[in-house]
């Protein structure tokens, strides 16, 4: 699980990084991040309920933590980073998933 201090959790940081933010996109991804001036970087997941129903959104909200958990090394601490989700993640395995993360974050230049 992610620390406290790095998870997105208030509703007002959310619509800024999604106002201010720049965004990419993958076939099942969308990463959208602004630069943060404070220590340590933020990210957020968002799954809409095109995805599923609960059960299946929060398990893919859970494959998208852990995915990031792997990876957090790699990534620049000085942005905030919010990944939505789109139809058909579900559908996707684990290390596809982890493949996919990865690539949008090279798409944006934003691993390390």
């Amino acid at each position: 699980m992610l620390k406290k201090e790095n998870r997105l959790t208030k509703n007002k940081h959310f619509k800024f990084i999604y106002k201010k933010g720049k965004s990419k996109q993958t076939q099942f991804l969308t990463l959208v991040f602004v630069r943060t001036y404070y220590q340590p970087f933020k990210v957020g997941f968002s799954v809409n309920k095109k995805i599923g129903k609960s059960v299946v959104r929060n398990l893919v909200k859970r494959r998208l933590r852990e995915c990031f958990k792997l990876i957090q090394n790699n990534v620049n601490p000085n942005f905030n980073y919010i990944f939505v989700a789109k139809p058909g993640l579900d559908k996707i395995s684990f290390w596809d998933l982890k493949q996919e993360m990865e690539n949008i974050l090279k798409k944006a230049g934003l691993l390390v």
